[in-house]
C-alpha cells in the first residue's frame, strides 16, 4: 500500500497593485477557521506601516540567497530589483495557508507536488487601486506607483493558469467572498 502524504493547502491571492490583497489576506486569516497567514520574505525596505515578521521578513540579499540555496523557499521571484520568496516554514500542514503572491510565484507553486493551490485573483477598479496606493504611506512615491500601474497592465494581460476571482469593491466587509468564490469547495477538498 502506498504512503499518501498530506499536501499543504494554499489560497494564493494575487492581483494588481492596490487591489486589496493584503487586506483580504488579513480578513481571511481572521475569519476562516483553521487558517494560517503566510509571511513571505523580501529584500525590499519596509513601508511606513509594515512590521518585520508580521507583514514580511525583511532580509538582506545575502540572507535571501542563502535561503534559496538551502532549499528553504517554495518560490522566489524578482520584482523591481527586490526579491520575494515564501519560506516553507511559513506553512502549516494542518491548516489552510493564505498568502499573497505575484503571477510568477503562483506559477512556481503550481509546479510543487507538495501543494494544493487555489489561485484567487483579486480585482478592483483602477480608481480605487490608485487611491489605496497613494494612501499607504505619508509620502508616497508617485513615480513608483505609476510604474507599478503600467507594469501591472502588461503582467496581467495573459495569465496562463486557471484561477478563481473576487471583485473587491467594498474593502471593508469581505463575507461574500465565501459565496462568490470556490474557497469553500477548496477547503472541503472539492476544488
Amino acid at each position: 500500500m502506498k504512503d499518501i502524504k498530506k499536501r499543504y493547502k494554499i489560497i494564493a491571492l494575487f492581483g494588481k497593485s492596490g487591489a486589496g490583497k493584503d487586506t483580504i489576506q488579513k480578513w481571511l486569516v481572521s475569519n476562516l477557521l483553521n487558517a494560517n497567514g503566510i509571511v513571505s520574505c523580501t529584500t525590499r525596505q519596509p513601508r511606513d506601516n509594515e512590521i518585520d515578521g508580521k507583514d514580511y521578513y525583511f532580509i538582506t540579499s545575502t540572507q535571501f540567497t542563502q535561503e534559496l540555496l538551502n532549499g528553504n523557499l517554495l518560490e522566489a521571484t524578482e520584482f523591481n530589483d527586490w526579491f520575494y520568496g515564501t519560506p516553507i516554514t511559513s506553512l502549516a500542514i494542518d491548516k489552510i495557508n493564505i498568502g499573497v503572491f505575484n503571477i510568477a510565484g503562483i506559477e512556481c507553486l503550481l509546479q510543487d507536488s507538495r501543494l494544493d493551490i487555489l489561485p484567487l485573483y483579486i480585482i478592483t477598479n483602477d480608481k480605487d487601486r490608485l487611491i489605496r496606493s497613494l494612501s499607504r504611506e505619508q509620502k508616497p512615491d508617485c513615480k513608483e506607483i505609476c510604474r507599478r500601474f503600467l507594469t501591472d497592465e502588461k503582467d496581467f494581460a495573459n495569465i496562463e493558469f486557471n484561477y478563481d476571482y473576487y471583485l473587491n469593491f467594498n474593502n471593508k466587509d469581505f463575507s461574500n467572498i465565501f459565496k462568490e468564490t470556490c474557497i469553500q469547495d477548496f477547503i472541503n477538498g472539492q476544488y
